[in-house]
């Protein structure tokens, strides 16, 4: 697995490209997040083809950067868990609004369940781990083999997701963590929406909220 981070707009979000291997032209973006067009060039420059789109949650930090890759590349198809569906179309579920700017998407092609279920795309292979708390559909991305966890805003290094936004729950957020990543092996390379990554042995060790 190859992984390419593009840190994208004024939060800082950081987005995927990830790929089978280094000869692979396919690519799954996770989280296109605002002022994309970093990414597109880039994406472009190495003629990469996003296939699919999958995204952590719904909040605009995360979405922003949709329809623009749907413009390069209109076969991109979007996947997202159903209970952060809206927010692609709404742009006060996403918070947009709040950030006095207006993100709006069509909907996503893909609705994930709250079922931990197996997702393929570009040739990669992850179990989709449901981890409400942040926002009500949040997810993860676990590729085993990898030992590799694409965390989105569930969990940072030494910090969690905020749990105050519409639709937060931070006692599910924690009860998540501790069920659902603290108990995939220590090794574990976790891939962050915001800052460095971190290990799931650091965090059991050292994260505050979780120790």
């Amino acid at each position: 697995m190859i992984i390419d981070t593009i840190v994208l707009g004024d939060f800082q979000t950081n987005c995927f490209c990830v790929r089978r291997n280094e000869e692979a032209g396919d690519c799954l973006i996770i989280d296109p997040g605002m002022a994309a067009g970093v990414l597109v060039r880039m994406l472009q420059k190495n003629d990469y083809t996003p296939v699919e789109i999958v995204l952590t949650h719904g909040h605009a930090d995360h979405i922003g950067g949709v329809e623009t890759l749907r413009q390069h590349w209109p076969e991109v198809q979007v996947a997202i868990h159903k209970e952060d569906a809206a927010m692609l179309t709404s742009p006060a579920d996403n918070l947009s609004l709040m950030a006095g700017g207006m993100i709006q998407a069509r909907p996503a092609e893909i609705l994930l369940n709250s079922e931990d279920t197996d997702y393929a795309a570009a040739g990669l292979q992850f179990r989709v781990l449901h981890t409400p708390g942040h926002t009500p559909g949040g997810i993860c991305l676990y590729a085993a083999d990898e030992e590799i966890l694409f965390a989105g805003d569930t969990l940072f290094s030494g910090s969690i997701g905020r749990s105050d936004f519409p639709g937060g729950n931070h006692r599910i957020l924690i009860e998540m963590i501790r069920k659902k990543l603290l108990t995939l092996p220590e090794q574990t390379t976790v891939y962050t929406g915001h800052g460095p990554a971190t290990t799931i042995e650091n965090e059991k060790k050292f994260n505050p909220f979780l120790t």
